[in-house]
């Protein structure tokens, strides 16, 4: 019986040439310092994926590595998972020439609706469908950049990124395909894709765009890096009762902030500020958003 494609990549893993054909995989490697002639690919033929390096990167049996204790400090070298996070932010810092801008946003409206369907879709999953509602508007916020090329390379996919704070650090598992999906297949989709990431297994690929609800850490805001080779982020602060001005009276409402990070290379502040009221304008009136959709 002739041996299978995987059993004699086990056996010949140190010989054997990488079937990789993704220059970011290639580059994530690099950067981890992984070889990736000891990866085994979980993609069609032993094809090597971004999820088998990120795998390969996380130290999931073997102890990390000792502090070095000193005289009034202590050094903790980075894992390999570290060293590939430090590596793609780095760069992500270096390259992109960013920009941040921010709305609060009522989101009573919103609130008021997730209660009143319970039990069913998270607010997540609301906002998560009018972001690839919005990401349709506006697609060169679902992109990339080709610099050697010069060229905006836009996706005809959504593969919605979620941010999620993992054992070993930050992960971004994607949502394959969100913009085709219902609220109801997105909740069930994100709670999946999370509940993974925080038990350490990434195999989602990578996103085409990144969805970062930082209001779990009890915070309001943040600036955020941009998702390497994404072009954007979005993320939302914690949703609390401040006073807020309605049809000239002050009362107590549920507001949130979103801030909006972006690539200035691929777009101007006009096309973020259209990106981002398409979410909030739906977050203030989901009902009218959702009739449309």
């Amino acid at each position: 019986r002739r041996p299978s494609r995987a059993a004699v990549a086990v056996a010949h893993t140190g010989s054997r040439v990488p079937l990789v054909v993704s220059p970011l995989v290639r580059r994530l490697a690099r950067e981890g310092g992984l070889d990736l002639r000891k990866v085994v690919g979980s993609g069609p033929g032993g094809l090597i994926v971004r999820a088998d390096v990120v795998k390969a990167l996380t130290p999931a049996v073997a102890p990390p590595a000792a502090a070095e204790v000193t005289a009034g400090e202590r050094r903790i070298p980075l894992n390999g998972f570290r060293k590939a996070v430090s590596a793609a932010l780095t760069r992500s810092r270096a390259e992109i020439p960013e920009a941040t801008v921010w709305v609060d946003v009522d989101a009573t409206p919103l609130w008021e609706l997730r209660e009143s369907l319970r039990p069913g879709p998270g607010i997540l999953a609301y906002i998560a469908r009018f972001v690839v509602a919005a990401l349709k508007e506006y697609p060169v916020l679902n992109s990339r950049l080709d610099t050697e090329r010069q060229e905006i390379v836009q996706y005809d996919r959504i593969d919605l990124g979620i941010a999620v704070q993992g054992a070993r650090g930050l992960v971004v598992p994607a949502v394959t395909d969100a913009g085709s999906m219902t609220t109801t297949r997105l909740d069930e989709e994100i709670r999946k894709v999370t509940a993974s990431a925080r038990e350490g297994n990434v195999s989602a690929p990578a996103g085409t765009f990144t969805l970062n609800n930082y209001g779990g850490f009890d915070v309001d805001g943040s600036a955020a890096i941009i998702n390497h080779p994404q072009v954007a982020i979005l993320g939302f602060g914690r949703i609390i009762d401040r006073p807020w001005v309605v049809d000239g009276e002050i009362r107590v409402r549920k507001i949130t902030q979103m801030s909006f990070v972006f690539d200035h290379r691929v777009c101007d502040g006009g096309t973020a500020a259209g990106f981002m009221r398409a979410v909030a304008d739906a977050m203030e009136n989901p009902a009218a958003a959702i009739a449309r959709l």
